[in-house]
């Protein structure tokens, strides 16, 4: 035991020592030669991932979010995170005792893109942008949003919008200053005041919505979404496939580390714990976020549900018929709900079965939960009546209640009884099975904590919050199944 705890200590201090010097080379990178044998966050697809996983050299470490790259970086599980030059401005550096180790030598373009096809949309936005380029405008737009003046401003404003016509649609795959981001419900940044004056120039209204990358071109792809925004960079591969303006400006990579010399703010637990409820519920009015998607993944919950169950019932009676096509058209039915997996069968609803429907993206979330469901509630009705033993409804005929009557007064009281635990875990289920709808952008439960994540970058506080709202959300469903069983004796 002794020989093992030593062995213990040894390798402990082995990896203390060892992070201590990674820390310490990270903190006195020059260049990206010097990011050999460390521990380097990024972006998942993004084009540091492509260009770093090329090297052997390196622990290259992804993730989905900036902030969660970011959270990588504070919490030692990376040496560097490399991201935009404009990603974190000099408010969050100090807040968190991040700094700029370095910038890269490479310069990427970044343009807002369109589809193949749609030259008249993408011309449309180059003739504008060399107008605004010739009376200043675009350099006075650059100036304020590139150049961090924007942290100085107390309330934003944005261009006034036309209010009639089609719609232009924007795809924003980032929720982050200064490129596109959110308060209080309201879009702003760089490339949001560009679709803007785009859409002034055309004399159109426009529509933002959060879409993570892979969702948005597939909505471009299908002609949901007219543009694309969020420091898209011009490759020739993306080149082959999209449509790009002409790039407003070129951003290079800046490699951040921590900043042994930062002061971090101090106080006790509970002042801390204000700042960061402050900073993720009360400023901007963020909490709404939390509101809106809580009220969404309810309607989407209860009418999946409510619908679920309908279809469930016509399945059952399927599985159950005398017919033997009927059973194996439900077999199938039941196979293939059984073994694809609720997030492709989403993605196929809304972008290939649905895709010209015109139903909205809860519309379509609460067809596919309700498809997905009436499996599930159908094996429990089927599995409820199965526990009533075939006596009771042999007994109801004998004392002269008709088939309907002994269904109702008897069998079905008793198969309530049984099936509810099951009825109840297929509905929780389902509660928990919304957090994948903000892959066709709606902006459930899930999806607001993610948008605030994406403005604190505190990825505890958020978080911990959509737990405690979910679970209150359980507990309720729950709740009112059980208020909603009818209470019938069984004779």
């Amino acid at each position: 035991m002794h020989i093992l705890q030593k062995i213990l200590a040894i390798t402990g201090c082995l990896v203390l020592a060892s992070c201590s010097q990674q820390s310490e080379m990270a903190s006195e990178l020059t260049s990206e030669q010097d990011l050999a044998g460390l521990r380097v966050a990024t972006v998942s697809g993004s084009i540091y991932d492509l260009k770093l996983s090329q090297r052997d050299d390196i622990d290259l470490k992804l993730f989905t979010f900036e902030a969660d790259a970011l959270q990588a970086l504070l919490t030692d599980k990376a040496d560097v995170m490399v991201h935009d030059e404009i990603f974190l401005n000099r408010n969050f550096r100090n807040e968190y005792g991040v700094k700029i180790a370095f910038k890269g030598e490479d310069r990427f373009p970044t343009a807002l893109m369109f589809r193949k096809d749609n030259l008249s949309l993408a011309g449309a936005l180059n003739n504008l942008q060399k107008r605004m380029a010739q009376d200043g405008s675009l350099d006075s737009l650059k100036a304020f949003w590139l150049g961090e003046n924007y942290l100085d401003v107390d309330k934003y404003t944005h261009i006034p919008e036309e209010t009639e016509g089609e719609p232009l649609r924007v795809a924003c795959l980032t929720n982050m200053a200064p490129i596109s981001f959110m308060v209080e419900g309201e879009w702003y940044g760089m490339e949001t005041d560009l679709a803007r004056e785009l859409a002034r120039y055309l004399h159109r209204p426009v529509e933002f919505h959060l879409y993570d990358f892979s969702s948005a071109i597939m909505s471009l792809r299908n002609d949901m979404v007219d543009i694309v925004s969020g420091c898209i960079f011009i490759t020739e591969e993306r080149k082959q496939e999209y449509l790009f303006a002409d790039p407003y400006h070129s951003y290079c990579p800046a490699y951040f580390v921590l900043d042994s010399e930062a002061k971090k703010a101090n106080g006790t637990l509970w002042d801390r714990i204000w700042r960061s409820l402050e900073k993720n519920l009360v400023k901007e009015s963020r909490w709404k976020y939390l509101t809106s998607g809580l009220l969404t993944t309810i309607i989407i919950t209860i009418l999946s549900i409510l619908l679920g169950s309908v279809l469930g019932i016509g399945l059952c009676a399927m599985t159950r018929s005398r017919r033997k096509w009927l059973q194996k058209v439900a077999g199938v039915y039941n196979w293939f709900m059984a073994g694809i997996p609720m997030l492709v069968l989403l993605l196929i609803l809304f972008y290939v079965v649905l895709a010209k429907s015109g139903l909205s993206p809860i519309a379509v979330a609460v067809v596919a939960f309700a498809l997905n469901f009436a499996s599930g509630a159908s094996d429990v009705y089927g599995t409820s009546l199965d526990a009533v033993p075939y006596g009771q409804t042999e007994a109801g005929l004998a004392l002269g209640f008709t088939k309907l009557q002994t269904f109702m007064h008897i069998v079905l009281p008793q198969a309530v009884k049984h099936g509810l635990p099951l009825y109840q875990g297929q509905c929780i289920s389902l509660l928990k099975g919304t957090s994948i709808v903000g892959y066709i952008a709606i902006q459930d439960l899930t999806r607001a904590g993610d948008i605030i994540r994406s403005r604190t970058f505190d990825a505890i506080v958020p978080l911990l919050l959509v737990t405690v709202l979910y679970f209150l959300l359980v507990w309720l469903l729950g709740t009112l199944i059980k208020l909603l069983t009818p209470k019938k004796s069984v004779l």
